[in-house]
């Protein structure tokens, strides 16, 4: 009986502190169904007669866990299913070490989104222009617009590292910075190099609720480029690598809430474009080598003349209208009209090559977490040839959150 009622006493005193470090767990996800067209003018780049002009597709399928573990550690994982494509999107874990009223410091590991680009780092749950940048199906060219241009020359989206972050003023100003394998989503590093990323930000104003009025920010991004051993190879050298940076301002005003709301991101900085070729001897070869998600990577003996300065400026501008209803019985609850203007030069000392995207779009959101996006991309390009060009695409989907 005496050695009962000791285990009893014994698990009873255990259960507090196990039951507390027991997980939390919260399951959301998404699914955006996607039907797009394309069209444009006949040019070496875009063939209207060799494309599909429309197509059905689920654009985005996601799930995540977000799971707490105590009151310190939190975990994030986040998988994706598009089109029957399995990808490990978010997959960190998150450590916050100190907190107080103002302020806290955390140390995250994994892979996440390289801290770069307001729009980028805004969920595509939100996106009032379906997409950050421009997919058109049947353009031969790479796409001159700041999301794919940032993109293809490693600036933004996930990559593998650790970061360090910080807030304060109860979180009006924060900073982050981090380091990252370079190599893109899931990807092991190709050299002993590594990424270097860092922003700060800073809530200006706010209204009397305390909500965000005016955010702003800057961001820097250092990034290794991997060298493949000869100008014919697919491997890398393991002790050699080139840098190239990008520097980012941004500016929002406003927020996912009824009103005026605008994300305004201008970076500049130095890329390698597609198409750019350096001389192996007497043979033109491509200086870059792309494998995976691992774009931009260099040959051996690629010239500094061979990486270009961009600048870019890109404005997503939209108004939120939701009608009182107090009876909860309005089929459309919020009515949002959005235009994005997207100007980009990927070179600045070349003429006849900057491009411009206009998206015009309209939002109808049947729930905070159902709405049905159209939108109209108009892309102004040069093509290969120095002519100018147009493309379009309309795109229609529907989403639902939850």
């Amino acid at each position: 009986m005496r050695r009962g009622a000791v285990i009893v006493s014994c698990t009873t005193l255990l259960a507090g502190p196990l039951a507390a470090q027991a997980p939390a767990v919260r399951i959301a996800g998404r699914v955006q169904a996607h039907f797009s067209t394309s069209s444009g003018d006949s040019s070496a780049s875009y063939n209207p007669n060799n494309v599909v002009g429309s197509a059905f597709e689920i654009r985005r399928l996601r799930i995540q866990a977000d799971v707490r573990l105590g009151e310190h550690i939190n975990m994030v994982i986040q998988p994706s299913f598009e089109m029957s494509a399995l990808r490990m999107r978010d997959a960190y874990l998150r450590v916050l070490l100190a907190r107080n009223a103002t302020s806290s410091f955390g140390l995250t590991m994994g892979q996440e989104k390289k801290p770069f680009n307001r729009y980028t780092l805004t969920s595509s749950n939100n996106l009032p222009s379906i997409e950050r940048g421009l997919r058109l199906r049947g353009l031969s060219s790479p796409v001159i617009a700041q999301n794919n241009l940032l993109e293809d020359n490693g600036y933004i989206e996930h990559d593998l590292g650790a970061s360090a972050d910080a807030s304060f003023s109860g979180g009006r100003f924060t900073v982050k910075a981090g380091v990252y394998n370079g190599s893109g989503e899931s990807a092991v590093d190709v050299n002993g190099a590594k990424t270097f990323g860092a922003r700060a930000t800073a809530t200006v104003l706010q209204d009397r609720e305390q909500r965000p009025v005016l955010r702003v920010g800057a961001a820097f991004l250092s990034r290794d480029r991997g060298i493949t051993t000869n100008p014919t190879a697919t491997s890398f050298a393991p002790d050699s690598s080139r840098r190239t940076s990008a520097v980012g301002v941004d500016v929002e005003w406003g927020d996912f809430r009824p009103g005026f709301h605008l994300i305004g991101d201008f970076a500049t900085g130095k890329a390698l474009l597609r198409g750019t070729h350096c001389l192996d001897g007497t043979t033109a070869i491509s200086c870059r080598f792309d494998t995976g998600r691992n774009f931009g990577a260099l040959r051996p003996g690629t010239p500094d003349s061979a990486l270009a300065t961009f600048n870019t400026l890109q404005v997503v501008a939209a108004w939120r209208f939701q009608p009182e209803d107090a009876e909860g019985t309005r089929l459309i609850r919020i009515i949002e009209p959005s235009l994005r203007l997207d100007y980009t030069d990927p070179n600045t000392s070349a003429g006849s090559n900057h491009a411009v995207l206009i998206t015009p779009a309209l939002n109808l959101y049947f729930s905070p977490g159902t709405v049905m996006r159209a939108a109209l991309d108009l892309y102004s390009y040069h093509d290969a040839s120095g002519t100018r060009a147009n493309a379009r695409a309309l795109r229609v989907s529907w989403q639902a959150n939850f």
